[in-house]
């Protein structure tokens, strides 16, 4: 969040975005800002699947400004149209590798159109309004709607497996298509990351099926997403999943935690 917030307004402050606006629409201006930022030095690596025979630390990252407490429940979609998804989980001790039994794992993500439950719907193609609610804050915004879509929590069984039932995630302005993940063991904060995905694999949804098609292609990506600013080394976070035509995607993901 410090990271996002210095970026944003210390480049607006810069170029006297007051003067600017005055003439350009806001949004407009501030996509401009954000699309010609580049992050540098980042190394992207896969996130290991299941039937990969390895175990890795996983990457923290912010938790952002829209967590909410989730309700303990596998299908997250609710009413959410959107290309379905698997995505199918063990949680492991690093560096030993065994299954980590109850731990708590929560996740929650923008609907097919940019949406965050619990926030005004508005917001999702509107940086300046997104900005002005989060941009100046650390730390989590309290939930404005009673909405709850695309947000779950689940327990890891005794191998460490878990799985969510939701709808592959769409693009808001200014972030690129993420999912955030939560582990918590006993109520206590383990892991708090993110996941991400290759361009042409989220493009090939986006221009191709409803409601994502609403709005084309995503314009971020790792390469300029603000909250990646600064970030030398970013592993462990790319999901690839398995794409069919008629069925749900099918992604899986080895997560690595070293247990405080």
């Amino acid at each position: 969040m410090k990271t996002r917030r210095k970026f944003l307004f210390g480049t607006l402050g810069a170029l006297g975005l007051g003067a600017v606006v005055a003439w350009m629409n806001k949004n407009s201006v501030l996509r401009w800002l954000i699309l010609n930022n580049k992050n540098r030095d980042l190394s992207i690596s896969e996130a290991p699947a299941l039937a990969d025979n390895i175990c890795v630390l996983t990457s923290k990252q912010t938790e952002g400004p829209f967590f909410i407490d989730s309700a303990m429940r596998q299908d997250i979609r609710e009413d959410r149209q959107g290309k379905t998804m698997h995505l199918n989980l063990q949680i492991l001790r690093y560096p030993e590798c065994t299954p980590i039994p109850n731990a708590k794992v929560e996740i929650w993500h923008c609907d097919a159109e940019g949406k965050y439950s619990g926030y005004p719907e508005e917001l999702a193609h509107n940086i300046y309004g997104t900005l002005k609610l989060t941009g100046m804050k650390d730390g989590n915004i309290k939930p404005m709607t009673e909405a709850r879509y695309l947000r779950g929590a689940q327990s890891s069984d005794e191998n460490g497996n878990l799985k969510f039932i939701t709808v592959f995630p769409g693009w808001y302005d200014p972030r690129t298509p993420h999912i955030h993940i939560k582990i918590l063991i006993d109520d206590k904060e383990q892991l708090t990351s993110q996941f991400y995905f290759e361009t042409e694999f989220q493009d090939k949804i986006f221009m191709s099926t409803a409601p994502y098609s609403t709005y084309g292609k995503s314009p971020y990506n790792l390469s300029n997403d603000v909250v990646l600013k600064g970030e030398k080394k970013i592993e462990g976070l790319l999901l690839k999943p398995v794409w069919s035509e008629e069925g749900p995607l099918e992604v899986s993901v080895k997560i690595g935690i070293n247990p405080a």
